[in-house]
């Protein structure tokens, strides 16, 4: 397997993830319990790093996939199915690992992709990166996404965001994650890495930044907006941070991008002298 992407989802797919959500279960949360969903496999990435357009992409770091409500379509069109796939690859069928590793390529084109999460994300860079392309479209060559931590819950209320550094350093299934994180950045060489939530804010700071990344402006102050440049994989690129998108009023929403947007191009300016 050549392929260095695919030998390192190979590598973490094959874990036992029980065993893995058990253990981090405890050391996410002071209470013992962080909430993961214990039944489901992890999710390495989401869409199709090979189409992505070096230098010209945005790679998108959240906090942890949403566990859907139980009447959501993708419990039957995703979840079951991807469950399926991987206990049968970890029982030895190594065709259902080539069959998940295609269908988290492939996520963006199927009918059970969530818009309701990354139209958020998607509307801005379509709007103010990728005029030419709509919150939809800019997946296919433009974006994909990664969470610090790639397992469900849902919520992140039990999740104690100090533990997370001492986790992602020290425990065998994030040190694993962390490499797909580094073989993701080294193929599509992002454009920009756009850090939504304080848990990746902060494993960017620790991990990937020289210098501290800055509060830029009132949004600053209001969303935790921060700029600054994350290396990875020997490659240096700028970072968009912020608060989670959400409905609070420390949170930005869809409406927050223009503003975002201008404090952006104002760094950007900044940052060339």
């Amino acid at each position: 397997m050549a392929d260095a992407l695919r030998q390192a989802v190979h590598d973490f797919m094959a874990r036992d993830y029980r065993n893995d959500i058990d253990r981090l279960n405890r050391g996410l949360s002071r209470k013992g319990d962080a909430g993961l969903v214990r039944k489901m496999p992890p999710i390495p990435f989401t869409g199709d790093v090979y189409s992505m357009k070096p230098n010209d992409c945005i790679l998108l770091l959240g906090i942890n996939p949403l566990w859907p409500a139980p009447n959501k379509v993708a419990h039957k069109a995703e979840l079951l199915p991807a469950m399926k796939m991987i206990d049968d690859y970890r029982s030895g069928e190594e065709n259902s690992f080539d069959e998940y590793f295609e269908s988290r390529l492939s996520y963006f084109r199927t009918d059970y992709a969530n818009w309701g999460h990354f139209n958020k994300t998607g509307h801005g860079y379509s709007e103010y990166f990728y005029p030419s392309e709509s919150p939809s479209s800019v997946w296919n060559k433009h974006a994909i996404a990664i969470d610090v931590i790639p397992y469900f819950s849902r919520d992140t209320s039990s999740i104690d965001n100090r533990r997370i550094e001492g986790c992602i350093r020290h425990d065998p299934a994030l040190l694993a994650h962390q490499r797909i994180l580094e073989e993701i950045v080294d193929i599509i060489q992002p454009s920009m890495i756009h850090l939504n939530g304080a848990p990746a804010i902060q494993l960017v700071q620790d991990l990937y930044c020289d210098e501290e990344m800055s509060r830029f402006g009132i949004l600053g102050q209001q969303f935790n907006l921060r700029f600054g440049k994350a290396t990875i994989a020997n490659h240096s690129v700028n970072v968009f941070a912020h608060n989670q998108f959400a409905s609070w009023r420390s949170n930005p929403s869809k409406k927050d991008w223009p503003s975002m947007f201008d404090e952006w191009n104002r760094w950007l300016a900044d940052s060339t002298f």
